[in-house]
C-alpha cells in the first residue's frame, strides 16, 4: 500500500501540473494543424520524386515531431512557449529523430519482408513490434530530456521501462484511452472542429505528463520516492 500511495501522488502531481501547463499554453495546440498542412504538402511535392521525395517526407515529418518534442520540453522548462520557440524548433532534435526513424525503417522495412518468409517470422514480427511498443516507449522524453545517440536513446530507454514499468505503464494507458476515443469519433459540423482542437491539446497534456513522470521516475528508486512522500517532500 506504500508503494501505491507514493504512486498515486506521483500521478496527481504529473497530472495537475500537465493541466496547468497545458491550459496556460493552450495556443500550442494550432500547431498540430501546421504540422498537418506541412505534411499535407509534403506529400504533394514528393508525389513526383521517387526516392528522393521518399527522403523528403522522411526529413519533413522528423522536423514536425523535432518541433512537437522541442515544444512539450519548453511547457516542461520553462512553462510557456513562445512562437520563436515555434520557430526553432523543427531542427533543434531533426538528427536525433531521423537517427531513430532509421533504426526503425531497417527492422521492420528491411527485415520484416525476410522474415514474413521464415516458419516462425510471424511470431518474431509480433515480437519486433512488442518490443518497440514497450522496450522502447520512453525514447520521446528521452530524446528531450536526456540527450542520448540512436543506439543510446534505444538502450536507455530499455533499462528505464525495465526499472519502472509498473510506475509507467497505468498512467500511459490510462492517457492513451481517451485519445483513441476522441481520435475514432466524427461529430457534425463545428463540434468536429471543437473535438480536433480537444484532440490537440489532449496530446499536449499527455505528452507533458509523461515527460513529468518520467522526470519523477529517471534516476530515482521506489525506496527513494517512498523515503521523500514520507519525508515530506512528495
Amino acid at each position: 500500500m506504500t508503494w501505491l500511495a507514493t504512486t498515486l501522488a506521483m500521478y496527481g502531481r504529473a497530472f495537475r501540473r500537465a493541466g496547468e501547463l497545458t491550459l496556460r499554453n493552450w495556443a500550442v495546440a494550432g500547431t498540430t494543424f501546421a504540422y498537418a498542412v506541412a505534411l499535407t504538402a509534403a506529400v504533394i511535392v514528393a508525389s513526383g520524386l521517387g526516392f528522393a521525395g521518399g527522403f523528403l517526407m522522411s526529413l519533413v515529418w522528423a522536423a514536425c515531431v523535432s518541433s512537437f518534442l522541442y515544444l512539450v520540453e519548453m511547457m516542461l522548462r520553462t512553462g510557456a512557449v513562445s512562437f520563436d520557440d515555434f520557430r526553432r524548433s523543427f531542427g533543434v532534435y531533426l538528427w536525433d529523430v531521423v537517427g531513430v526513424t532509421f533504426i526503425l525503417w531497417v527492422v521492420f522495412v528491411v527485415a520484416t519482408p525476410a522474415l514474413r518468409t521464415l516458419p516462425q517470422g510471424p511470431g518474431i514480427i509480433l515480437a519486433m513490434n512488442l518490443v518497440v511498443v514497450v522496450l522502447f516507449n520512453a525514447v520521446p522524453e528521452l530524446i528531450y530530456l536526456g540527450h542520448y545517440s540512436s543506439l543510446a536513446l534505444l538502450g536507455e530507454s530499455y533499462r528505464f521501462i525495465a526499472d519502472n514499468w509498473i510506475e509507467w505503464f497505468p498512467a500511459t494507458i490510462a492517457m492513451a484511452a481517451p485519445l483513441v476515443v476522441l481520435a475514432g469519433v466524427a461529430l457534425p459540423g463545428v463540434l468536429d472542429l471543437a473535438r480536433m482542437g480537444l484532440l490537440a491539446l489532449w496530446v499536449y497534456f499527455m505528452m507533458v505528463a509523461r515527460g513529468l513522470l518520467f522526470l519523477e521516475l529517471h534516476g530515482s528508486t521506489r525506496r527513494a520516492r517512498d523515503f521523500r512522500r514520507r519525508a515530506g517532500g512528495l
